[in-house]
């Protein structure tokens, strides 16, 4: 699978049968170029701006915007239904946390996640092999909760995002306290990684920042 990352929460997912997935592709207030990605599958976690831009994705994607499980083009996927924020959903709405089994990986996208898991969440995450999870606070789970998290779902390996960055200005905090507290290695935004391979990434990571438009 080769993983790509276009900024705050989106992400491209292409499998060895060429099937792509986008995650959560964001509109051009966001600060980072639009994600151009040819799609077979765009996921979306929830109707935000930042995080509904379908528009921008080439090719004619299935839009997959709830948590029903389903077998996509090879790909099974199913989602955790949970809340954009600490108050069951009163500040923010919804949120869908995404699970994708392909080429032999399980991949969790938690979305704009605003709370720690339930127990039964927890048992769905646990020990998956990419945990993809916001850090930046404000909107989402803050870096302390994220680490909290991780340490109880045990990923083999959680990448960051939802964080600021020189692109993006959002109210949110920057990467400097996961790396901190995690010991988080820097890695380029496109990555290869496959079962055999997995071994080779480190527990935590942070993507480096797209190319500015």
């Amino acid at each position: 699978m080769k993983l790509k990352w276009y900024g705050h929460s989106c992400f491209s997912l292409t499998f060895a049968n060429g099937v792509t997935v986008v995650t959560d592709p964001f509109d051009d207030t966001v600060g980072y170029s639009l994600c151009r990605a040819r799609a077979d599958v765009v996921l979306r976690t929830h109707d935000h701006f930042d995080h509904n831009y379908v528009q921008s994705l080439g090719g004619d994607p299935l839009l997959v915007a709830d948590s029903a499980p389903r077998a996509v083009n090879g790909l099974k996927i199913h989602g955790l239904d949970c809340f954009h924020d600490d108050a069951q959903g009163a500040k923010r709405g919804k949120n869908i946390i995404f699970i994708i089994e392909g080429d032999g990986l399980r991949i969790a996208h938690l979305g704009d996640l605003g709370h720690l898991p339930t127990p039964e969440m927890y048992e769905e995450l646990r020990g998956v092999d990419v945990m993809l999870i916001p850090i930046g606070g404000t909107y989402t789970i803050t870096t302390p909760e994220a680490v909290s998290l991780l340490k109880e779902a045990k990923p083999h390996t959680a990448i960051a995002m939802h964080f600021k960055t020189v692109l993006c200005n959002f109210p949110i905090t920057d990467e400097q306290e996961f790396v901190r507290l995690t010991g988080a290695k820097y890695l380029p935004n496109e990555v290869e990684i496959s079962s055999e391979t997995l071994d080779n990434l480190p527990a935590a990571a942070v993507m480096l920042c797209p190319p500015a438009r």
